[in-house]
């Protein structure tokens, strides 16, 4: 019987403890329900912060130095000698600003004391603001084995660049030129695609670039035997200025030289103002076996992990009606897709892709067969090919030098919906231009001048050369993002 009421007492406890927990559930539920009805006070935290604007630099910009030739000297077939000096033209705003100029070392080329090498532009803290100096370098060569005209603007230094353009099948050779202007050593990589997909090249990563220095590497020596490459070069310590020297020999006779710079970063439009086409030709867009290099042709790499349809408007800029082509890009791998063709002219294209790509078109001002003198002179029969890059929109203002070359002309490229009104200012002489929406203007400038321009926002432009065994261009960029204030966050 003890026991019993033991049990019983137990029990009794067990059951009014359950009930006590069932009270204290439904008090629960119909708390949460009230507090879904009646709003509750709202209270956020913003994180504390600042917005820190850092200290002012002096601007820097770097020129990629003389064209170079592999395999001049027998006895050192892969050393990159110099063939000639480069010709360098630079400015700033304001105009009385002090540029100095500072040659890097080149110590893979033996004539760099005859012929020049690299060379830093600077100018002092404050002195200019962010974009507002500017250099640019031409050179024209007449050698056995390299001849045309190539033209290249000063950049900045940057960890990241995508250089489209060259080639390392039979008779074509590429340089990849990395100069280092800062105090601090870099480390590059150096990854290569092409028509296959990625180049599995060990020697192209972790290159060391002394601080001050300028290095070269073979890119047949990376990707041997490649027509479509695209280099892209990343770099950790010092920023590097990249850029890719493609030159071509048909049989015997040179047949173009270019130095390819930077093009636009990965996205999914990509504007190309300023595409010249010398002579008329071309290829049919849907002849994927062409080869060579004389015709007008896009070459396109899908830089993420899907395909990519993209479509290719070709505009001429003097008006009229253009061209488009649809192209299908399988991501990773490299596509030169022909223009059709094209009348002699200046074009403007427009790329829109659904996923990120990378972009610049090639032309040539003819082929050396059709050329050849008939007394058999090669060396003045040869022709020459350029590379335009696609472009940046640019800020509010910006100053561009036109270096020495043959009919330098400003291409601005207006893609957006509304009239630009935009300043050029040369020698103090002051010109207003009218962009019309989806429209270029063609604004022929001095070689060895420098043009100031305002009131540029959002548009593109191009400065390309054009002459008798003379093509070359660049594009015109904004500048990096290095001295914009920052927002910091403490811990």
């Amino acid at each position: 019987m003890a026991a019993e009421r033991y049990f019983s007492r137990r029990l009794a406890r067990i059951g009014a403890r359950g009930l006590a927990l069932v009270i204290a559930a439904g008090i629960a539920v119909g708390a949460l329900a009230a507090a879904a009805l009646v709003p509750w006070p709202e209270h956020r935290i913003t994180p504390p912060s600042l917005v820190v604007k850092p200290a002012e630099t002096g601007q820097l910009r770097v020129c990629p130095g003389p064209l170079l030739s592999l395999g001049d000297d027998p006895d050192e077939a892969t050393t990159a000698s110099s063939v000639g000096t480069t010709s360098v033209t630079h400015g700033a705003v304001p105009d009385d600003a002090e540029v100095a100029e500072t040659p890097l070392a080149a110590p893979e080329n033996p004539r760099a004391d005859r012929d020049g090498t690299p060379l830093a532009l600077t100018t002092e803290a404050g002195a200019v603001e962010a974009g507002m100096l500017a250099g640019a370098q031409g050179q024209q060569v007449s050698r056995d084995t390299i001849a045309g005209y190539a033209v290249a603007a000063c950049d900045e230094v940057v960890t990241e660049a995508w250089l489209v353009g060259g080639a390392t099948d039979v008779g074509r050779s590429g340089l990849v030129l990395l100069s280092n202007p800062t105090a601090v050593a870099s480390t590059v990589d150096v990854r290569v695609i092409g028509e296959g997909g990625a180049v599995d090249a060990p020697s192209g990563l972790g290159i060391t670039v002394p601080a001050g220095e300028q290095r070269v590497v073979s890119l047949a020596g990376l990707a041997p035997n490649l027509a479509s490459p695209v280099v892209h070069v990343t770099s950790t310590g010092g920023g590097i200025a990249a850029s890719l020297e493609h030159t071509v020999v048909e049989g015997l006779t040179p047949a173009g030289v270019e130095l390819v710079g930077p093009t636009a970063t990965p996205a999914e439009v990509q504007i190309i103002p300023g595409f010249t086409v010398p002579v008329d030709g071309g290829v049919d867009a849907t002849d994927d076996h062409a080869e060579g290099d004389a015709f007008p042709a896009v070459r396109l790499l899908a830089t993420g992990d899907d395909p990519v349809q993209v479509s290719i408007d070709i505009a001429p800029e003097s008006g009229g009606g253009g061209g488009s082509i649809d192209a299908t890009l399988e991501p990773g791998i490299v596509s030169d897709v022909p223009l059709g063709d094209l009348d002699a002219g200046e074009y403007t294209i427009a790329l829109e892709a659904d996923g990120p790509i990378v972009a610049a078109a090639r032309a040539t001002t003819g082929s050396p067969q059709a050329q050849t003198d008939p007394d058999g002179d090669d060396r003045e029969a040869s022709v020459d090919l350029a590379w335009t890059a696609a472009t940046l929109p640019l800020l509010d203002t910006a100053v561009i030098a036109v270096p020495r070359g043959p009919n330098p002309v400003l291409h601005l490229a207006n893609p957006g919906d509304d009239e630009v009104e935009a300043m050029l200012t040369v020698d103090g002489d002051e010109r207003e231009v009218r962009i019309a929406p989806g429209t270029t203007e063609a604004i022929e400038v001095e070689a060895r001048g420098v043009v100031e321009l305002a009131g540029t926002a959002g548009l593109h432009a191009t400065v390309a050369y054009s002459g008798e065994r003379a093509l070359s261009s660049f594009p015109v960029r904004p500048p990096g993002p290095l001295d914009s204030p920052l927002r910091v966050f403490p811990h």
